[in-house]
């Protein structure tokens, strides 16, 4: 799907924000910006004229700035000061303030989603949300990025992805908490196979090692708008091995369906491609690739991964039937996984296929060393395959 002169336009133009070296930069950040918005909006372009209401509360634009936290009243201060003050948010002021300073949703927004839309393809509108954009959500993830030393793609990625769905605070669900809060856990060297090593508590510990208590503590917080969608897709790439981002990276999109982001500005609907997993060789009857998913890899949601049982309250969504220890059949087991499959104690592997020694993600298994892989995003993906056979 090729991006309008529009959805690319608003692409470079939030692309051209932030300016340290050690930030997200070039094809890393397009990348890193259309992943957040699949786990956002659905959509890898960003959602300018988005506005919705849910319950009272009203959350817009291209990073859900929100009527209740203040967000949403800076994004309008912001396009009043563009526009001179006399705009179609005017008779919105007030109930915006009130709402920001008491916390109360009774001020009425009615009609301010229609307001919201009118403006949505303004060049003027966009800037409006990109100076807040910058100021209170890329930069301080970057920042933060930078205190910690990071080098890896995936990790200041991951910490701009949380900054969006959670904010950029200090409080223990959001961006500076969990920071916080994963930094407490390291009380040790920790090894590891990427090119970085940080210096955490007066310990080394390597990058990627440091992200996975990342994407552990975070996934305390799952619940919270798109943040389930990017901790899953963060570890599908970690166990790929994907932490140095080039021109094209393969994940899961907001459906938990396999597929790519590419700088090229297209989100594939086709399935991650055999021979993109690396150079496919074959011994006997199994089949491999040089650069496949590591089935027995790291599983934010594990309770080996965490000491803090609190945060294990994620792992009735592992499998099908809420479970914990379903293997399929109905019959508990100890077992434990990703998606529809699971490890059992007795070092058996199965899926609720009811096929024996198989491991995998979501609807992709490998079963005696055959490779199977489902169709990609959902029913355009089926039918473009059907089409092509």
């Amino acid at each position: 799907m090729k991006l309008s002169q529009y959805s690319l336009a608003s692409i470079l133009a939030i692309g051209a924000l932030g300016t340290s070296n050690a930030w997200l930069s070039g094809c890393p950040k397009n990348l890193a910006f259309q992943l957040t918005n699949v786990f956002q909006a659905g959509q890898i372009e960003f959602p300018y004229a988005k506005c919705e209401e849910t319950s009272g509360e009203y959350v817009a634009g291209i990073a859900r700035f929100s009527s209740e936290d203040g967000s949403l009243w800076k994004v309008i201060n912001a396009y009043h000061k563009i526009t001179g003050g006399d705009d179609v948010f005017s008779k919105y002021d007030n109930a915006l303030k009130k709402r920001t300073s008491s916390s109360s949703s009774s001020s009425s927004l009615d009609g301010f989603c229609d307001a919201w839309e009118s403006v949505g393809t303004e060049q003027k509108f966009w800037s409006a949300q990109g100076s807040v954009f910058e100021s209170d959500y890329f930069n301080p993830s970057q920042e933060m990025a930078d205190d910690l030393g990071l080098k890896l793609s995936i990790t200041k990625a991951q910490l701009y992805d949380a900054a969006i769905a959670h904010g950029t605070g200090s409080g223990s669900s959001e961006l500076g908490g969990m920071v916080e809060t994963t930094n407490a856990k390291v009380t040790k060297d920790i090894s590891g196979d990427s090119s970085n090593t940080l210096k955490i508590n007066g310990y080394r510990v390597d990058e990627v090692e440091w992200l996975k208590l990342f994407l552990t503590t975070r996934a305390k917080y799952k619940d919270v708008h798109g943040a389930k969608a990017s901790i899953d897709s963060y570890a599908y790439m970690i166990n790929r091995n994907e932490t140095k981002w080039g021109n094209t990276i393969y994940v899961l999109n907001d459906k938990g369906d396999e597929g790519d982001v590419t700088c090229d500005n297209s989100y594939s609907p086709y399935p991650v491609p055999d021979e993109d997993l690396g150079a496919t060789t074959t011994t006997s009857s199994t089949t491999t690739t040089s650069k496949e998913t590591n089935t027995d890899g790291f599983d934010p949601y594990d309770n080996d991964n965490d000491d803090d049982e609190d945060s294990h309250d994620n792992k009735d969504n592992d499998n099908d039937n809420g479970n914990d220890n379903d293997n399929g059949d109905g019959n508990t087991k100890n077992c434990h996984g990703y998606g529809a499959n699971y490890t059992c104690e007795d070092g058996t592997k199965e899926n609720d296929n009811g096929e024996e020694n198989c491991h995998g993600y979501g609807h992709n298994y490998t079963c005696d060393g055959n490779t199977k892989f489902a169709f990609g995003f959902g029913l355009l993906a089926g039918v473009l395959t059907l089409l092509s056979i």
